[in-house]
């Protein structure tokens, strides 16, 4: 997942997901810091590198983050602005669309809407796998007083 905004009219910012193919190192291999990481993202359609083995990808190269301390130090850090994102909560996974998803809305609702957002991440019922779900559990919901009152309604989502 990429953790920093790089080229946000091109697609490329915070959160967008995407799988690595490849890193490349200046001088020698870890611990230091790749030259870049060629990685191919789900949702991006702007220019490209193309691998060898045809794969189009960007490359993400270290970015200098600077900020000052309680003591007016100024600290700074060079990273990759990647992360591994195996899973992700319910509210970083708002505005996006989904493959595919495995979903774990636990035992009771927390708020009514995070159980609508993260089952409108994906575009068919197909595409979700939930762990330990019942109907039951789906008519709780349906029946809590925070349905009734929440945003779904407001927003004219059906409540049945």
């Amino acid at each position: 997942m990429l953790t920093a905004n790089l080229w946000t009219k091109g697609g490329l910012v915070n959160g967008s997901m995407g799988t690595v193919h490849d890193i490349m190192f200046k001088n020698q291999g870890p611990p230091s810091l790749p030259a870049a990481v060629f990685v191919k993202f789900d949702a991006y359609e702007g220019s490209t590198i193309t691998l060898t083995e045809g794969d189009n990808v960007v490359p993400i190269v270290p970015i200098k983050r600077s900020w000052e301390g309680k003591s007016r130090t100024i600290y700074s850090r060079q990273q990759v602005p990647l992360c591994l994102a195996w899973a992700i909560t319910v509210h970083k996974s708002q505005g996006l669309t989904l493959s595919k998803a495995k979903i774990d809305i636990g035992s009771k609702e927390f708020a009514a809407e995070l159980t609508f957002i993260v089952v409108s991440r994906v575009r068919s019922l197909s595409d979700i796998y939930f762990r330990q779900f019942t109907f039951d559990r789906l008519q709780r919901i349906k029946n809590s007083s925070r349905f009734r009152k929440g945003r779904w309604r407001k927003n004219g989502l059906p409540s049945g």
